[in-house]
């Protein structure tokens, strides 16, 4: 029978029409979302070719998947999780080789205060991920690294104040400073 080609049938009805068998309406509904998803894509990794690439795996798997799409929710959204999913998996996979710098470590905590309005989704998405990374590298350095570096860097206290709330000596702490320090991006750096 082939697609009813109606320019102003909602995504429901097309969806409707592909469950019935009509394949064909699987064309019609990827050019409705084509440039919309290009664009969020082209946004995301920063280039053009790139952005081709993952569009085709979207569709691609939006097809292999679409069994599994619930048709009481909006294809919009779950095809641009798709999208994301997608685009995340090869930001992962282009910055594996990362090398994380005590500047990177740092700047997370100025990063949760700037603006998203200046940067971004790549920017946004490789801060988020330095964040976390260093999240889960602060968990498995030993307890009196973490505890020094979380006082100093994430709560500005100074070494007086940290000294004071440790019960170590003053130098002590600036000694424990630097060693956290090492840990952490040692931590980090490991494959």
């Amino acid at each position: 029978t082939g697609c009813s080609r109606n320019e102003t049938a909602s995504d429901k009805e097309i969806i409707a029409q592909i469950r019935r068998g009509e394949n064909a309406c699987f064309d019609d509904l990827f050019n409705r979302y084509h440039d919309r998803l290009f664009f969020y894509l082209r946004h995301f990794v920063g280039s053009k070719e790139e952005a081709e690439d993952l569009l085709q795996n979207v569709f691609v798997k939006a097809y292999e998947k679409f069994d599994t799409f619930d048709a009481r929710r909006a294809f919009s959204s779950w095809v641009y999780r798709i999208a994301h999913n997608e685009a995340v998996n090869y930001l992962k996979r282009k910055n594996k080789k990362y090398f994380f710098s005590w500047e990177d470590i740092v700047s997370t905590k100025d990063q949760l205060e700037s603006s998203s309005q200046e940067r971004s989704p790549q920017e946004d998405w490789i801060r988020k991920e330095v964040r976390s990374e260093v999240r889960a590298a602060l968990k498995r350095i030993p307890q009196k690294y973490r505890e020094v570096l979380i006082l100093r860097f994430y709560l500005d206290h100074s070494y007086e104040e940290i000294a004071h709330i440790t019960e170590r000596p003053t130098n002590t702490v600036g000694t424990l400073i630097s060693r956290a320090k090492k840990h952490l991006v040692r931590e980090l750096n490991q494959e």
